[in-house]
């Protein structure tokens, strides 16, 4: 594992229309996120990037057990090797 780069992604949360707003405020919680858009019907646009706590996928996983959440659907993912630390990784090759 290198000592900088960063995964980057992409992710399309399905809400229950009723709960879309508490499913907002928290993934403003999640280390690395950021939230872009708030849909009609329950859909929330959110990036996910790694820190030095956490990585992307953590936050996936976090996002996948967040009550009020249907479903969320990983749409792009990239790493960008000369930007930020690298987060602690889950596993050696």
């Amino acid at each position: 594992m290198t000592d900088r780069g960063t995964n980057v992604c992409g992710v399309l949360v399905h809400a229950v229309p009723a709960r879309a707003g508490e499913v907002a405020q928290a993934l403003r919680g999640i280390p690395g996120s950021e939230l872009h858009a708030t849909l009609d019907g329950g859909r929330l646009v959110v990036t996910l990037e790694d820190t030095p706590q956490a990585t992307a996928f953590s936050g996936l996983e976090t996002i996948h057990r967040t009550p009020g959440v249907v479903a969320a659907a990983l749409v792009y993912h990239g790493f960008d090797p000369d930007r930020g630390p690298a987060a602690p990784h889950v596993m050696e090759a």
